[in-house]
């Protein structure tokens, strides 16, 4: 998740990505859910249970036995193997890069006419552009009736969700001293001890909306609350380095780690932690989409199915949060009665806005090193 999200087209990548595009599919676009174009999955609809399942693998096996995925997930590889163990004989070829690379890849190609990929994996962001452009369908696999009601989204549903913690270095913050709000990262003793991530706009966006919409507090306090964290603070670019930095005592909290980066740590060895909580926990989905002319349609169902149905899995064992309810073996990190704060919609439509408060808010804030 990056930098910035704004819905156009990157000059750079331009023709060379929808030109040379492997195996895409020559042909105009279908718009998902347009009773003029259709999709390519309709002919699946009302099947169930294992004759569901049988009926997609033969008929995957017998289209060749490919499954095209574009991706900006970091665990995919773990997906894939189970995935292809699950059904052997169906190939996932899967092109992974950040999400605004996604994005820019199968709007590229669609303006030449192509469908390259059959299922999209990547951040709300993108996939609601996605949606704008007509070129995704809506999923109705039995795997849906499982799902989390904040996972559902019309032609697109979320698989997995990033929870945006305030972590700390174990070694640097002695027990019992642990920020318990987020107002209290405007103490003096959090001195130029703070990071910061430096494309989290959509974090400050909901965490700034949840102060004011659901704690009411006014704006003009919000904003200096902010700006007092900030004269804290040093940003780091990636929350994987934001991770490694905290892991490595270079500062002793982070303001907005995903809880799975910190949980993945510590099972390492890593001396961090982000409970108790310092709430709230703000959650943001990360979501699959079928592509409505995906070349793979039987394929791209038995995926959607698996990894909304069991790979829930192997989702949760990564300590990410599922999108799945009722996951064998899962237990919900975040307590019982813990504030918990979806990214709301009106944040991800003025994302451009928000994006460029969050610059302003940071500018002149060192680097971490």
């Amino acid at each position: 998740m990056k930098r910035s999200r704004p819905f156009v087209l990157s000059l750079l990548v331009g023709v060379a990505l929808a030109g040379c595009s492997p195996g895409a599919a020559d042909g105009p676009v279908a718009a998902a859910g347009n009773p003029q174009h259709g999709n390519v999955f309709t002919g699946y609809a009302g099947l169930s249970g294992p004759d569901r399942t049988a009926r997609l693998l033969a008929d995957a096996r017998a289209a060749g036995g490919q499954l095209d995925l574009y991706t900006s997930n970091t665990d995919i590889q773990d997906l894939v193997d189970g995935f292809q163990q699950a059904y052997p004989g169906i190939k996932v070829n899967a092109f992974r890069a950040n999400s605004e690379t996604v994005l820019e890849r199968i709007q590229q190609e669609g303006s030449a006419g192509r469908t390259a990929n059959d299922v999209v994996d990547t951040d709300d962001t993108e996939l609601r552009a996605l949606s704008k452009d007509g070129v995704l369908a809506p999923y109705d696999g039995p795997a849906k009736a499982n799902l989390r009601p904040d996972a559902v989204f019309g032609d697109w549903q979320a698989e997995r969700f990033n929870g945006f913690v305030v972590g700390w270095n174990t070694s640097l913050v002695p027990a019992g001293q642990a920020p318990k709000s987020f107002t209290d990262l405007t103490a003096p003793q959090w001195k130029g001890k703070i990071a910061l991530e430096v494309g989290d706009w959509d974090w400050y966006a909901a965490m700034h909306t949840y102060l004011t919409d659901v704690r009411k507090l006014p704006a003009a306090d919000v904003d200096r609350l902010f700006q007092q964290i900030v004269a804290n603070a040093k940003v780091t670019k990636g929350h994987t380095v934001q991770g490694q930095l905290l892991s490595a005592g270079q500062f002793a909290v982070a303001c907005s780690v995903y809880s799975h980066t910190v949980d993945n740590a510590a099972d390492k060895g890593a001396p961090v932690a982000w409970h108790p909580i310092a709430d709230p926990v703000i959650l943001r989905p990360n979501g699959l989409a079928l592509m409505a002319q995906a070349r793979h349609p039987a394929a791209a169902l038995l995926w959607a199915d698996w990894v909304l149905g069991a790979g829930q899995q192997l989702i949760a064992k990564s300590h990410r949060i599922p999108a799945a309810q009722n996951v064998p073996g899962y237990t919900n990190p975040v307590p019982a009665g813990t504030p918990v704060y979806n990214v709301p919609d009106q944040v991800l439509e003025n994302s451009q806005s928000w994006n460029k408060s969050y610059d302003d808010l940071l500018r002149g804030v060192p680097q971490a090193n």
